[in-house]
């Protein structure tokens, strides 16, 4: 029986994705709007990332170590959260459409699935940036040196920047 309740929310969230589409995209096609949401997590969850590794890792370092980490997470803010913002905004509409669609209880564990999505996603990335698990000095100047030369910027992932771009413009229109 607990088969048939899942069954339920999955059949519940794709007429409220299929709601979301035709309402608020509806120039988008199925495969836009899934090239969009994959780039709008990944927006998400590379900011996570340098949130948690130059924000509250690295960045809590006294003297010049902690001073770059906050430097390079400002710098890569002030280059990437134009894309940001509307790839976060997209998951709150996300969200609206489920809980819409769906009710209350429904657009509250489509979120709380995103937030597991992106976090754990962050937390695999932590694992290769901190590799023993330890956070040093050492690691988080490489960190500081790949953020300072855009090696995270939006614009260095091929594959996702051009959905950005679209989905920024998309939200300027509105």
């Amino acid at each position: 029986m607990r088969n048939s309740g899942k069954l339920k929310v999955r059949a519940g969230l794709l007429v409220a994705l299929m709601a979301f589409t035709a309402a608020t995209l509806a120039a988008e096609s199925a495969k836009d709007t899934e090239a969009r949401n994959a780039a709008a997590g990944f927006a998400i969850t590379t900011s996570l990332t340098l949130l948690e590794s130059l924000g509250r890792q690295c960045g809590t370092y006294e003297g010049e170590a902690g001073t770059q980490a906050r430097a390079a997470l400002q710098g890569w803010q002030q280059r990437n959260n134009r894309y940001l913002e509307p790839s976060m905004q997209r998951v709150l509409m996300l969200t609206d459409a489920v809980t819409a669609a769906a009710g209350e209880a429904e657009g509250k564990a489509f979120a709380d699935a995103r937030k597991a999505e992106f976090t754990g996603a962050a937390r695999n990335a932590l694992l290769g940036m901190f590799p023993d698990g330890e956070v040093t000095e050492a690691a988080c100047a490489r960190i500081v040196a790949a953020t300072e030369d855009g090696a995270y910027d939006y614009r260095q992932h091929a594959e996702f920047f051009p959905t950005l771009k679209a989905i920024e413009q998309a939200g300027a229109r509105r």
